[in-house]
């Protein structure tokens, strides 16, 4: 009987221990498992925590450039990427370098590293982006008004040499191409760009005598490359021979363009850009009084060393004072000359331009409209200038001067730039027009510290160039 006693108390041992030896096995199994679970989990939020800082380097590398245009990205610093982009509870267990190398042209690689500082992992992402240098004033015109050509015009465009040097030219930018219209009741007007050889078959109508033609065309030292050189002729299909040199912005906003901000800061920009003794404010905060002989005092803030010219309302280029304006901005006697060393920008706010006869006009001509004043009023200055010109009579008030926000009625030369930025009114040459793209009429003091006025860059990111690694 204790014989078997014996026996089972020991069977009860063995199978005890062995219990305990399978339940430890079990116990230290799953715990070397939960072990591994938990250093793979950290081992995947490491690694996600420095995918995520190495991209939000490249985010913080892209709005570093946004703000800094005109800086190449090269050149840019991203040294406050870190303290950026990475939590105050991570910064000196982790690190990041964000960097930035050409590619090619206006394309550059921004690279993002994000590493532990243990070296023990790290995490690269690359994207690339594209920077292109905006100009202020890409062409002879820009325009978000009607743009209306009346008769024959010769234009100079800018050349515009892109990184492989074909000139890419440029002679105007307007905010929709419908709204530029060439029309004429004078049979066969024409519409030219020249550039040194003319035309070839192909960009003008049948018909049209190329020989006559590039008589008249032909004028620079640079050939526009092939599809920048436009051509149009009253009697052919509208806009069939207009090419890449008209250029379309609908999203064009020209004060922050010139000033660097936005149209409702114009009275802060007058009153700190348009000051001092290489400036002049012309009939300040009365925009309801027409400037009449408004080109004898132009000239005369010319004349004083004012190369920053702004009026306040409408601006009619009459003069009684014609022999003292050869060589002026605003040149009635020679106006068909483009002269050397002459560097004007003349700003005119909630008012018409009109000129009655032949003007040359030198220099960066930036018009715009707040809306403090109604279109109506700016217009019935318009028919009141073309009244005192002769030009209509009380009959005529709602015929062609109605809507009008620019209008010369006679030859206009223009060497430089203009800029009618006056939506919904008509910006209009009647008669003739030879202008050339000058920029040295303006480049010195587009920008109150005298920059060359680039408008800065464009910077966008280059689509299908993602890499992860």
């Amino acid at each position: 009987m204790k014989q078997n006693q014996k026996s089972a108390g020991f069977l009860t041992l063995m199978i005890a221990v062995m219990l305990l030896l399978v339940g430890s096995y079990a116990f230290f199994e799953s715990a070397d498992i939960s072990l591994f679970l938990i250093k793979r989990f950290q081992n995947t939020l490491v690694a996600k925590k420095l995918h995520w800082a190495a991209q939000g380097g490249l985010e913080c590398a892209f709005v570093v450039n946004k703000q800094n245009t005109g800086v190449l990205p090269t050149l840019q610093s991203y040294t406050d990427c870190e303290k950026e982009v990475l939590p105050v509870g991570e910064r000196g267990r982790l690190d990041l370098l964000v960097t930035a190398k050409t590619v090619s042209g206006s394309l550059y690689d921004l690279m993002s590293q994000a590493s532990e500082s243990n070296g023990r992992g790290d995490r690269n992402v690359s994207k690339n982006i594209e920077v292109t240098t905006k100009s202020v004033m890409p062409g002879i015109f820009k325009t978000s008004s009607m743009l209306r050509l009346t008769g024959d015009f010769a234009l100079l465009p800018n050349k515009n040499t892109n990184k492989d040097g074909k000139n890419e030219c440029i002679t105007m930018v307007v905010k929709d191409k419908k709204n530029f219209v060439h029309s004429d009741s004078t049979a066969n007007s024409k519409l030219i760009i020249r550039d040194n050889d003319g035309y070839s078959e192909g960009q003008v109508p049948p018909g049209v005598d190329l020989t006559v033609l590039n008589n008249s065309a032909k004028l620079g030292d640079f050939s526009c490359a092939p599809g920048y050189q436009s051509f149009n002729q009253v009697g052919t299909r509208e806009g069939e021979y207009l090419a890449n040199d008209i250029d379309e912005d609908p999203t064009m906003d020209m004060f922050k363009d010139l000033f660097g901000v936005s149209k409702d800061k114009w009275k802060e920009v007058r009153d700190s850009q348009f000051t001092g003794s290489h400036a002049a404010i012309i009939n300040k905060d009365n925009t309801g009084v027409m400037v009449e002989n408004c080109a004898d005092k132009i000239n005369k803030a010319y004349k004083n060393g004012a190369k920053r010219i702004w009026i306040d309302g409408s601006c009619n280029l009459g003069s009684t004072d014609t022999p003292a304006t050869d060589g002026m901005p605003i040149d009635l006697n020679t106006p068909a000359d483009n002269k050397t060393g002459m560097e004007v920008m003349i700003v005119v706010r909630d008012g018409i331009i009109y000129s009655a006869g032949q003007v040359g006009i030198s220099g960066l001509v930036y018009q715009f409209k707040t809306g403090d004043r109604a279109d109506s009023a700016m217009t019935a200055d318009m028919v009141t200038s073309c009244e005192k010109a002769g030009f209509c009579s009380s009959s005529a008030h709602s015929a062609p001067y109605k809507n009008k926000a620019f209008y010369t009625h006679g030859a206009l030369y223009a060497f430089g730039g203009l800029a009618v930025d006056m939506p919904d009114l008509v910006f209009e040459v009647f008669g003739s027009l030879w202008a050339e793209y000058d920029i040295s009429k303006w480049q010195g003091i587009i920008s109150p510290g005298g920059g060359a006025g680039s408008g800065g860059s464009s910077v966008k990111w280059k689509e299908g160039t993602w890499r992860d690694q």
